[in-house]
């Protein structure tokens, strides 16, 4: 439809939405270019909930659904320009490909692509074009009309569209006519539910999740396909006897998922008798898995790999030759503990742990953390390769919560309890949680898993105050409840690692870390974590009272968090290894 008289935007964009009929209408700026199956994904994300009644994609340059910066250093809207070689078309594949599908929930949408519901125009009319008649504003005041009938506004994360931004005005002139728009949309719906949408809009913990993983995006596909040109078609075994699932368990699955991803073929080898419970634990696992019946059975399925790797110390003498000195798979040991100190000395559990890092001349060490290199290389007198933190940031992100958020319900803390586990020290954090809780006064809520609640050794804990227990928890579970709390605690003596504060920073929440072990590689103190010497009860009461406390810091160290964490993904830690193996 062509007017030979420029109307001013609202005006046109009404024509066509009173001249269209379907159940769904998109206003598409011309100063655009679509990806794959954009429009397919809107209508997805709209389809998702009959509440949701606007829809609008990612995009370099479109304010709160820019990706993957919001703002630039002067404090202006981002630009975004293409990554060097990707055309947008390229770049909104890969978009969708890392996307979650988790449909970000905000007040205002950019009306450079907006897909809007029949039902929606039926209800609230069309564009203000009297009050707007020049544009800007136009799409607010139709957001804010929307969301006063009733309806939802989405992101569709999984589609990305380029916009070129304002081909049509000099910058002057668009500054000009959003500073009339505002005061015009002041007007009509008063500042304060606009600063209230701004504010969320600004600091949304969804699309914040979405957008630190479209930061690293690209570096993951990078890391795939300089993997694929090394390594493609090398074949490796991963040697895990293990049943329930655990840290070291999904460590070792969500490297070797992207290892797959490189070309590799993985595999796990565990023991038949773990069959039931470990595929309990790993309902939808990708990665085939070879059951055997005894340790003496592994020999023969190891020498069909380029490589095997234990993954626990009584493993490593799984992986003996007889009769091949010379010629066999390489062989690895992936460390991810200082394993002899779970045992007492002289035990025979203690003597296979300490030979367990030098049983052959020819192994090949490799540790999440310094601090774990550093551990075996004073106690045992050898090197390792560190390969560095990683976090499954697919699983572990912020996803729109069942229950509202703090404080429309009492601050939620999380801790894993773990009587079998002394240095996870179960007694003290349960006391300091019911001291915090006594403290608090009912406004903060206790969430516990990690053990049955049932055991006895739980049982005998400090257990006289309201708590909830989530038991032993799936990764999908364990995903699911991190999602749904504000703050994790881990009063551990030390962490080799901490895979559920990784966990849990992943998917925004404000952590705990004690300061021995390798959490450093990770948290910094104040930065994005609260690190304490967690020796002292009365240290770590009292850093768990300021962080339920001040809710500016909280705030603070929950968004941080889900940005820095996004740099330890799968994809490095996995080409790490496979360079130590082959490399």
């Amino acid at each position: 439809m062509r007017n030979e008289d420029a109307k001013g935007y609202a005006k046109a964009a009404n024509q066509g939405l009173n001249h269209s009929k379907a159940d769904y209408v998109v206003l598409l700026n011309s100063d655009t270019i679509v990806s794959p199956q954009w429009l397919d994904r809107l209508v997805q994300c709209a389809e998702e909930d009959f509440q949701v009644g606007l829809v609008g994609p990612l995009s370099n340059t479109a304010s709160w659904q820019s990706i993957p910066e919001q703002f630039d250093e002067s404090g202006d809207w981002a630009k975004n320009p293409l990554p060097e070689g990707l055309a947008a078309a390229d770049y909104g594949k890969m978009v969708a490909y890392y996307s979650g599908r988790v449909y970000p929930r905000i007040p205002f949408l950019n009306g450079f692509c907006l897909l809007t519901k029949r039902q929606v125009i039926g209800q609230i009319g069309y564009f203000d074009d009297q009050t707007f008649a020049d544009g800007y504003g136009e799409e607010n005041d139709y957001c804010l009309r929307a969301s006063k009938a009733g309806w939802h506004l989405s992101v569709a994360d999984d589609a990305y569209v380029y916009h070129a931004q304002s081909q049509s005005y000099s910058h002057e002139r668009r500054k000009m006519l959003t500073e009339r728009g505002n005061k015009a949309l002041a007007i009509k719906h008063g500042q304060q539910i606009i600063n209230k949408g701004v504010e969320v809009c600004r600091y949304e913990r969804v699309l914040q999740g979405v957008r630190a993983r479209t930061k690293v995006a690209l570096r993951r596909e990078e890391l795939i396909e300089e993997g694929r040109k090394r390594w493609e078609g090398k074949r490796i075994l991963f040697v895990m006897p293990i049943t329930e699932p655990g840290g070291g368990g999904h460590v070792v699955i969500q490297e070797a998922h992207a290892m797959r991803k490189m070309g590799v073929d993985v595999r796990i080898l565990n023991l038949e008798e773990n069959r039931t419970i470990f595929e309990k634990g790993y309902p939808e696992l990708e990665i085939p898995v070879h059951y055997v019946k005894a340790p003496t059975q592994v020999c023969d399925i190891i020498l069909k790999f380029d490589a095997s790797v234990a993954t626990v110390y009584r493993t490593v003498g799984w992986m003996e030759f007889d009769g091949l000195d010379k010629i066999h798979p390489i062989r690895g040991y992936y460390i991810q503990d200082f394993e002899p100190s779970f045992f007492t000395e002289r035990s025979q559990d203690y003597k296979t742990a300490l030979e367990s890092y030098i049983c052959f001349p020819d192994l090949v060490r490799v540790t999440k953390t310094e601090w774990n290199r550093r551990i075996v290389r004073d106690q045992i007198g050898v090197d390792s390769i560190v390969v560095g933190p990683s976090v499954d940031i697919d699983v572990y992100r912020p996803r729109r919560r069942v229950d509202p958020d703090w404080p429309k319900r009492p601050l939620r803390i999380a801790a894993m309890v773990r009587p079998s586990t002394p240095r996870r020290r179960p007694e003290l954090t349960m006391e300091v949680l019911r001291k915090i809780h006594r403290k608090s006064r009912g406004t903060v809520e206790v969430v516990l898993f990690g053990c049955r609640p049932e055991d006895p050794d739980f049982q005998s804990l400090p257990i006289d105050f309201p708590w909830r227990h989530a038991g032993i928890l799936t990764q999908t579970q364990m995903a699911n409840l991190l999602n749904e709390v504000d703050i994790f605690v881990d009063f551990s003596a030390f962490q080799a690692m901490g895979l559920t504060s990784m966990s849990a920073m992943a998917c925004g929440v404000g952590v705990i870390v004690p300061a021995e072990g390798g959490s450093s590689s990770f948290a910094s103190h104040e930065s994005n974590a609260i690190v304490l010497d967690t020796n002292s009860q009365e240290v770590c009461l009292s850093g768990l009272d300021r962080l339920v406390n001040d809710e500016a810091l909280r705030t603070r160290l929950q968004s941080q968090a889900m940005f820095d964490i996004c740099n330890f993904i799968p994809e490095s830690a996995a080409y790490k290894i496979l360079e130590a193996l082959f490399g």
